[in-house]
């Protein structure tokens, strides 16, 4: 199957500008809408209507650096549950160390071997964090580890800090995903209110070829290429 085509804009002018412009040329082509409408019929109603509604809409959808914000708020906490999750992992070890002096083996069924490769990744940390809290909860082990000083609540905590974490992962690709939605939904957006702004612009040209004050009110420009003066003979359509 074909994969399907990346969404970009058809103009270059911030989004802010466009919607400003937008919202002069609506108003201004809703003046003189009958003169447009006498050339070009496919300008009637309801096509104010729908640009506005464009216009509209394009302007309700967030900006890309609200989506990056909250984004990023979501990275940030996983870092620090990470984080925390390793701090906790360490402390898990210190125990086991103590209960079982110098048993390597004991050391393997709690995956020490793995903690190097896993410290830093959420979705490796939250298993080894599982597989700790099972070894941690077998009764032989769980003795020892408490006698010589660690909690029960922070035994327990070993399986809470592994869900926690999948669940923060979770919330942190659902913002990865819903910004690459919002930035899609918000090109598809003004790409439609540039296309209606700019047809009208267009048909100005023809309607307004003999009156400059009013071809001029039309003239659009993109950010990198300089509005054209009226000429003497405007192109045709």
């Amino acid at each position: 199957m074909n994969r399907p085509e990346e969404v970009h804009r058809i103009f270059n002018k911030p989004d802010e500008e466009v919607l400003q412009q937008s919202d002069l040329k609506l108003a201004a082509f809703v003046e003189n809408k009958t003169v447009f409408v006498e050339r070009f019929p496919q300008l009637a109603d309801p096509f104010a209507t729908e640009w506005g509604a464009a216009t509209t809409t394009a302007r309700s959808i967030a900006p890309d650096y609200a989506s990056l914000a909250n984004q990023t708020s979501e990275t940030d906490a996983l870092k620090t549950l990470v984080n925390s999750g390793a701090n906790l992992y360490q402390t898990l070890l210190l125990y086991v160390r103590l209960a079982f002096p110098n048993d390597a083996t004991v050391l393997r069924l709690f995956g020490q071997q793995h903690y190097e490769v896993a410290r830093n990744s959420q979705l490796k940390l939250s298993v080894l964090l599982r597989m700790a809290f099972d070894e941690a909860s077998k009764p032989e082990h769980k003795a020892a580890l408490i006698a010589k000083g660690m909690k029960e609540t922070e035994i327990a905590s070993l399986e809470t800090m592994a869900d926690d974490i999948v669940e923060k992962n979770g919330k942190q690709e659902k913002a990865m995903k819903k910004r690459t939605k919002d930035l899609d939904d918000r090109i598809k957006a003004m790409n439609l209110v540039w296309e209606k702004m700019s047809l009208v612009c267009q048909c100005a040209k023809l309607v307004f070829q003999n009156d400059a004050t009013r071809y001029n009110l039309f003239l659009l420009s993109d950010s990198n290429s300089p509005a054209q003066k009226p000429a003497e003979t405007p192109s045709q359509l």
